[in-house]
């Protein structure tokens, strides 16, 4: 049985080239949020609405509401815009509707480029607690210095634990991230560049933010405090 990714074989190779250029474009406007910029987002953003107008059919309806915000795009603001268009590449990597086929072809392939290091051409702080160690090191998506406990979060459920003032650690984000956000002082990811969705969305959160780390979420331990300077990427044990 031919799958969807020979069906659209070319399409999705062209699609992964425009996603690369459209989230450095973002990265731009994020870095210099004038009108230019914000013209050339919107610009870059709408050439990707044939190819998700393509695979749209092939996901659940109530998961096609993304693409169709997007279709009307200058009625968002950017940072709806920001949100709506990273959520809307997210949910290319649900399940397809039909029995023939288990997993959207081109799923893997969308999360391993939006989780890439991919390279952009690119004041003192006095906590309560002493950094004793270093744990673990990554790539500074948004400025900041702060220290807190950490909540090594692994799954869905983990969430829930989350508390106000927290440094999340964990492997990657999803859109379910938005919902604790408010909550976060600062965010630590195991994977990623500057251009993968948690840096993209930790930009527009203004919270500190460190990914690529590769292993903090196997170095950092549950509740420890810690301290991370986004400015460096490095991540610290605190002790009294």
């Amino acid at each position: 049985m031919n799958t969807i990714r020979n069906f659209y074989a070319s399409e999705i190779e062209e699609f992964k080239v425009v996603l690369r250029t459209v989230y450095r474009i973002i990265y731009e406007y994020q870095e210099d949020r004038t009108q230019k910029n914000e013209n050339k987002m919107r610009e870059a953003i709408q050439t990707t609405i044939p190819y998700l107008m393509l695979f749209k059919e092939h996901i659940p309806v109530y998961k096609q509401k993304y693409i169709e915000l997007l279709e009307n795009q200058y009625q968002l603001k950017p940072y709806d815009l920001i949100i709506c268009f990273d959520r809307a590449i997210y949910e290319l990597h649900a399940r397809v509707k039909t029995e023939k086929f288990h997993e959207l072809p081109w799923s893997k392939e969308l999360r391993d480029l939006l989780n890439e290091r991919q390279e952009i051409s690119n004041s003192g702080f006095t906590g309560s607690k002493v950094a004793v160690a270093f744990i673990t090191s990554g790539t500074g998506a948004y400025l900041g210095i702060v220290e807190g406990p950490a909540c090594v979060v692994l799954d869905r459920d983990d969430l829930l634990k989350l508390k106000q003032g927290d440094i999340l650690v964990t492997p990657m984000t999803d859109p379910d991230f938005i919902s604790v956000a408010h909550l976060l002082s600062g965010l630590i990811t195991d994977r990623g560049g500057l251009l993968c969705h948690a840096a993209i969305l930790a930009r527009e959160l203004n919270l500190p933010c460190i990914v690529g780390c590769r292993d903090a979420t196997q170095q950092i331990k549950d509740g420890e405090w810690i301290q991370m300077d986004s400015r460096t990427g490095i991540v610290m044990r605190l002790m009294s």
